[in-house]
């Protein structure tokens, strides 16, 4: 009987400590917990180790920084140096490693290769919305075999949108600190911006703007970007009358007779190095491109034949900007020079280049950041 009486007080003291300690791990609050911009629900226990990163692979070196990479077991490099040769010049000078890192699809489309994702097996695998519409049966596929897909946004500019997929990164790679720096600095600047527009008279605001990807050449139209996505969600949040708002596609040439008629008082060019059979006069701008070349190509779109009687040529009022700039948070940059182009009186104090090369140098001081990303036709 003593010894019954023993156990029974060594197992009561026992249950005594167990109701003292914290919830068992099964049950414990899970590491990583946030909605995904598919609006799913992603818990994970622990961080997530490696990491595939089928889009926005700039956004994830800026939150992570550069030994971030040593994570990244898989990434989308079909047709990158085809799309953003500058771009992919200067990262894979700066980060070697990331020619070693194999292929799991295109950079500049939605095509996933599901055998290579699920060989590699990555932990986490980022993708973008449209990849995630596009392949929806391979992303019960992957949770399936444990691999955890996390949906990002960068492409609807909107700051919500920026900025939350911005911490999602933060929460994923142990980095909420450099996460939420970056988004306080984003969405600030870009508030103060909207809440000054938006002080402004109406007559103030509505400047017609042709902006045009200048990826096809002198000879042939680019794509124009309606009120949804990239520049022209960017121009519609800073009041401006795009062509393109009001487009049924989110991106898709203009015709020419209509942009004739429309006379712009602005014309905006998107520039990059596009591998492709415009190579000798497309717009050039981005990493790697000096303004000389810059302007030469600017030139040439504004000598258009049929755009000599336009307001914006007239006036002078032609500018380009780097379309490998965007869908990063980076980006903010640009819309500060939109809005210096748009209002000059009101944001004269703006210096969007300055505040561009201070991002790179705090958040990813070792890439060789050099090139021409905004610039306004030399008369």
């Amino acid at each position: 009987m003593h010894i019954f009486r023993t156990l029974f007080r060594l197992a009561a003291g026992c249950l005594l400590v167990l109701a003292a300690l914290p919830v068992a791990a099964a049950s414990a609050a899970p590491t990583v917990s946030f909605t995904d911009m598919a609006g799913r629900r992603v818990e994970l226990d622990a961080r997530p180790e490696t990491f595939v990163v089928a889009n926005y692979i700039a956004n994830f070196l800026m939150v992570g920084g550069a030994e971030s990479l040593n994570r990244v077991v898989g990434m989308t490099f079909d047709g990158w140096a085809d799309t953003r040769y500058g771009e992919y010049m200067v990262y894979t000078e700066t980060f070697p490693r990331l020619k070693t890192i194999p292929s799991i699809g295109g950079y500049h489309d939605d095509v996933l290769d599901s055998e290579k994702i699920l060989a590699l097996h990555p932990d986490v695998l980022l993708v973008g919305l449209s990849q995630f519409a596009d392949n929806n049966q391979k992303i019960d596929l992957f949770e399936r075999a444990g691999i955890r897909v996390v949906v990002l946004d960068y492409h609807a500019m909107k700051v919500e949108n920026h900025t939350r997929s911005t911490m999602m990164l933060g929460q994923l790679l142990g980095r909420e600190d450099v996460a939420r720096a970056q988004c306080d600095a984003y969405a600030s600047a870009l508030e103060n911006v909207y809440a000054e527009i938006a002080a402004l008279p109406d007559s103030a605001r509505h400047r017609r703007v042709y902006m045009e990807l200048g990826n096809k050449g002198v000879g042939e139209y680019g794509n124009s970007y309606n009120g949804d996505v990239l520049w022209g969600a960017m121009l519609k949040n800073l009041g401006a009358d795009s062509l393109a708002e009001h487009s049924l596609q989110p991106y898709a040439p203009l015709d020419t007779e209509f942009v004739l008629a429309a006379d712009p008082e602005v014309i905006i060019m998107g520039g990059g190095i596009w591998r492709n059979n415009a190579e000798g006069d497309q717009m050039r701008m981005g990493l790697t491109v000096d303004e000389a070349t810059a302007q030469a190509r600017l030139r040439g779109f504004a000598g258009r034949p049929a755009w000599k009687n336009l307001s914006a040529v007239r006036n002078g009022e032609i500018y380009a900007v780097d379309h490998g700039s965007l869908r990063n948070m980076i980006d903010y940059t640009l819309t500060l020079y939109l809005a210096k182009i748009l209002y000059p009186d009101t944001f004269r104090d703006l210096y969007p280049m300055a505040e561009m090369r201070a991002f790179y140098a705090r958040y990813l001081p070792e890439l060789k950041f050099d090139g021409t990303f905004m610039i306004r036709l030399e008369r």
